[in-house]
């Protein structure tokens, strides 16, 4: 067994205790010796015996003296040399009575050959010879030379008598002495054991007690009668003891009573905790948790053991459970304005519904704060957020029945409650707008802000949440699409409507993932050899059920839906592709949206559809509207600029209609502008429509860029441009609608003048 140096030295310490523990013994020892020699001198009347009398007694008062010294020091930091030192005092003394002996012993037998004084010699010496194993084993230097200082002048006196005998007697006496040894070392290793076990399970104890007392968790343990017989500092703590010592021996009933005499508890919360502590250490539950009336939360965890009884763990998770409460709150009320969510909102909801009468009108209303963003943008979102608390304040002074109130989004909020009658619900919706509509002061800003609302009414009745909820929304997209007024009720027209426009966009979907989609072509004619050489391909959707959908219809449903690249891409493949078709002859434009615009991967996909068609990327102008260029400059920028050094053509679209403004002309990769056709509506009856036009193909030819018109359909305005305006190309109805690509090819090789008779064949063959 292994032991550092602290713990030898200390074992050291309590083996030389032992060794001068036995001063009494060695007091009465030696009394015995010199009376037993006295009784030798008696027997042969000759002084030697009272000389050995006189040394033993000067010897133990030399030994007494010793061992006074050695209860007098203070061993408690004594090193090992200072240890070592006493164990040799200790020897010296005993060296000397033990030589004493062995002396004697060889005087009576050798010496004087005084038959009763050897025989009371070697009493002596055999009975010290025990004494010195049993009192001295605990040092191994103290036995050895105890021992041979006692047996070895025996040896040699059995030696020097000679003859066989004596001779064998001296030969015994080795095993004898060896003997002696081995019995003192097995019991010094004996002592030796069981004092470092002693030592070490007190350190287990000591560290028991130190982690159990150090644990954060009270700890009780109770035998099969309920009875404490383990507990901890946290647990005394708690229960108001200064020791664990307190608890032990204490039943649950006594440690109930007791916090019952000192009011910890009432009556009622102390049998809630005497069930809860019986079910525990019962076996029933593993796990409680008890409120004590001050609002402390405590948690019990018991683990019973048939045998042994049941450990009971308990701490204080008070923090724990208000950290809990407030992440439940959190999930189910809004931060910003404490109002609850959407996922309360439906438990509060179906309560306020359990409790309305029959026969009473529920009211739905679904509230949008108007420019929102445009707050946020303006002022910031610190103002944006005091304007939506403030928003929410009003909603919960509405003029209503007991409303229900949650905020369900960033600017949505959702009111429930109930009316006697339907009007008076309407009547109800009125004020609530009128009061939340109107200025705001936020921070010392005066905001201007107003609501959408939609409303769905049921009786209570015929209540249903999620369909409610529905209509309303419904409800507030025609109010949003209203700008006479800012809320709508739900009627059944609008949940018709509604179903049209997802089985549209369900057929949409279907249509272009089919390319079930067609593509019609509009002329674009040079104003000076009135020749076609372009034409603007237009995406068109003929519904089998529904018949021809207006693009204006089709195309924003498909940005909604997201679908606007996969529209523009079967566009630009089937555009290039009659390009091909007419032999290259002339060029094909294509809309791209600011989707589009946003998406590099646009890029990929014309230049693929161009070099498998093999068509010369000039061939291809793509056409992107004011809108959507500043929508995100720098994608928009990057995405136009592959084009353009691939080759292919960018006109602005529309120009006139959006921001109408020439300096993004200037930073973006633009050939070509095409002015709105509501520019040329009055230039034959208005000078200054006409001034103004010709102004911007002027300024539109500064910067380098060619110029078409669009929307041109009298011989009067053709003229007009012609001869005052400057502009490269037209477009328009005058030279023809949007045709299929085999009509355009058909009018490849006529003079515009032959062609407008086959353009108003063709128009009229479409009526």
């Amino acid at each position: 067994m292994r032991t550092d140096l602290s713990e030898s030295m200390s074992l050291d310490t309590i083996f030389l205790r032992t060794l001068y523990a036995n001063k009494e013994a060695i007091w009465w020892t030696s009394i015995v010796q010199i009376t037993a020699t006295l009784m030798i001198y008696i027997k042969t009347h000759n002084p030697i015996y009272i000389a050995f009398a006189v040394a033993f007694f000067v010897t133990v008062i030399g030994r007494m003296a010793n061992a006074n010294a050695f209860e007098q020091a203070n061993l408690t930091e004594a090193t090992a040399a200072t240890l070592k030192k006493w164990e040799w005092r200790y020897l010296s003394g005993a060296l000397g009575t033990c030589i004493l002996l062995g002396f004697l012993c060889f005087v009576s037998i050798y010496i004087l050959a005084d038959p009763s004084a050897a025989i009371t010699s070697i009493i002596i010496v055999v009975a010290s010879t025990v004494a010195l194993v049993t009192r001295n084993f605990v040092s191994r230097t103290v036995v050895i030379g105890m021992s041979v200082a006692l047996l070895a002048p025996l040896f040699v006196t059995f030696i020097l008598l000679g003859g066989f005998y004596n001779w064998l007697l001296a030969l015994l006496i080795l095993p004898f002495l060896w003997s002696n040894i081995g019995i003192a070392a097995n019991l010094r290793q004996s002592l030796f054991d069981a004092l470092l076990g002693k030592r070490q399970l007190g350190i287990v104890v000591n560290n028991f007690d130190a982690a159990l007392n150090g644990m954060p968790q009270g700890l009780l343990m109770f035998d099969r009668n309920q009875t404490i017989t383990v507990a901890n500092m946290k647990a005394a703590k708690m229960m108001g003891f200064d020791n664990p010592e307190q608890l032990r021996g204490r039943s649950l009933e006594t440690l109930l009573r007791l916090a019952q005499l000192r009011t910890y508890f009432s009556s009622e919360a102390l049998e809630a905790l005497r069930t809860k502590m019986r079910d525990l250490l019962a076996g029933a539950k593993q796990r409680d948790v008890f409120v004590s009336p001050a609002k402390r939360h405590f948690e019990f965890t018991a683990t019973p053991d048939p045998e042994r009884g049941t450990v009971l763990i308990f701490q204080d998770v008070t923090r724990r459970a208000e950290a809990e409460a407030q992440i439940s709150r959190m999930a189910r009320y809004d931060s910003l304005t404490g109002l609850p969510n959407r996922s309360q909102f439906a438990e509060i909801a179906s309560s306020y519904i359990e409790m309305a009468e029959q026969d009473a009108q529920i009211a739905l209303m679904v509230v949008d704060i108007d420019g929102l963003k445009r707050t946020n943008d303006t002022f910031g979102h610190r103002i944006g957020d005091e304007l939506l608390r403030a928003f929410a304040d009003r909603l919960t002074l509405a003029d209503a029945n007991g409303p229900v109130i949650s905020r369900f989004g960033s600017d949505e909020f959702v009111l429930l409650f109930s009316a006697p009658t339907r009007n008076a619900a309407l009547e109800s919706v009125d004020r609530i707008m009128r009061m939340v509509s109107g200025q705001y002061l936020v921070s010392g800003h005066d905001i201007l802000t107003g609501a959408n609302a939609g409303v769905a009414i049921a009786n209570a009745a015929e209540f249903d949440l999620v369909v409610m909820h529905m209509n309303a929304d419904l409800a507030l997209d025609v109010a949003k699409k209203d700008s006479k007024k800012d809320w709508a009720v739900f009627v059944e027209t609008m949940d018709h409507s509604f179903r049209s426009k997802q089985r549209l966009k369900a057929d949409l979907r279907k249509a272009i993932a089919e390319n079930a989609l067609t593509v019609a072509y509009q002329p674009i004619v040079n104003v000076r050899t009135l020749r076609m050489t372009a034409c603007e391909a237009l995406s068109r959707w003929h519904h089998p059920e529904f018949g021809p959908i207006s693009p204006a219809e089709f195309i924003p449903m498909a940005e909604e839906m997201g679908l606007i690249s996969d529209l523009t891409r079967c566009v630009v493949e089937r555009a290039i592709k009659d390009c091909n078709g007419w032999e290259s002859r002339i060029a094909v434009s294509v809309n791209l949206s600011s989707y589009d615009l946003q998406n590099m991967d646009m890029v990929n996909i014309i230049r693929s559809a161009l070099r498998r068609y093999d068509v010369e990327p000039h061939l291809l102008e793509v056409e992107v509207t004011e809108g959507a260029l500043i929508t995100d400059r720098e994608s928009t920028g990057s995405v136009l600029s592959e084009l353009k050094d691939f080759g292919v053509q960018v006109a602005i679209d529309d120009f006139g209609t959006g921001y109408s403004s020439l300096s993004y002309l200037k930073d973006l990769p633009v050939t070509k502008v095409k002015i709105d056709r509501s520019f040329i509506a009055d230039i034959v009856a208005e000078g200054r429509s006409l001034k103004l036009l010709r102004g911007i193909v002027q300024m539109s030819h500064e910067l380098g860029l060619s110029v078409t018109i669009e929307g041109l359909e009298t011989n009067e305005q053709s003229e007009l441009i012609s001869e005052w305006i400057g502009a490269e190309y037209v477009q328009g109805f005058l030279y023809g609608a949007a045709m299929p690509a085999q009509d355009i090819a058909r009018l490849l090789d006529a003079p515009m003048e032959q062609k407008l008779v086959a353009v108003t064949e063709y128009a009229v063959s479409l009526h």
